[in-house]
């Protein structure tokens, strides 16, 4: 497998867990959140939404620093081929 595979398949997923990310905040922070104070009416279920978020971001911000990025010249190589 290539560099330029293998960063795909990386970045398909991280894409994967961003979009469980983004899910989780879209759904725990969407509506009516707050009360009259601008105070989180449910400050637990803010927290737990946080949480469940970041256990999709941790593990794609690993593979982003593991995964070596395709260089320019990688890239040229490969619309040659």
């Amino acid at each position: 497998m290539s560099v330029i595979d293998k960063a795909a398949a990386a970045t398909t997923a991280i894409q994967d867990q961003a979009g469980k990310a983004l899910d989780v905040l879209q759904y725990g922070f969407n509506g009516r959140i707050v009360n009259g104070f601008d105070i989180y009416t449910d400050p637990s279920g803010r927290h737990s939404n946080l949480l469940e978020a970041r256990k999709a971001i941790d593990p794609a911000l690993e593979l982003m620093k593991a995964t070596k990025w395709p260089t320019e010249a990688e890239y040229a190589a490969a619309e040659q081929a």
